[in-house]
């Protein structure tokens, strides 16, 4: 999009990307599920895109984020047969929700203390 940064991460872009890496190099899709994880929120949103160097971000209303971290999670399992990865535990970002009629913040997030497993972070995203 216009409004990311050049050097930030896409939340489902590199899903999208780590899913099609799933056959020839399936540790780095596993580490990308986990890395991807830990840019939700407790309430269950993610982060769109951040800085890697910094985790600061854009905490936005897109909805289709939260379903490719369960379809990106699911499309490994079923590749790799690397069902442990469900188990994984991560922890959640917190930070200022968006008020109504916001679209979008950009701002420096905080690791929340509760963690859960990736398992768990993709039933957050989809409820």
């Amino acid at each position: 999009a216009f409004y990311q940064a050049s050097g930030a991460y896409g939340f489902r872009d590199q899903l999208q990307d780590g899913m099609a890496l799933a056959f020839a190099r399936p540790e780095e899709t596993r580490r990308h599920l986990l890395r991807a994880a830990g840019r939700q929120f407790v309430e269950g949103d993610v982060q769109h895109w951040w800085l890697p160097h910094s985790g600061q971000g854009v905490r936005t209303r897109i909805s289709d984020d939260r379903v490719w971290l369960a379809f990106a999670a699911a499309s490994y399992v079923a590749v790799s047969g690397d069902a442990a990865v469900l188990d994984e535990s991560i922890a959640f970002l917190e930070g200022p929700a968006l008020q109504e009629g916001e679209h979008d913040a950009f701002f420096q997030p905080m690791q929340a203390s509760a963690s859960a497993t990736l398992f768990e972070h993709c039933a957050r995203a989809l409820d």
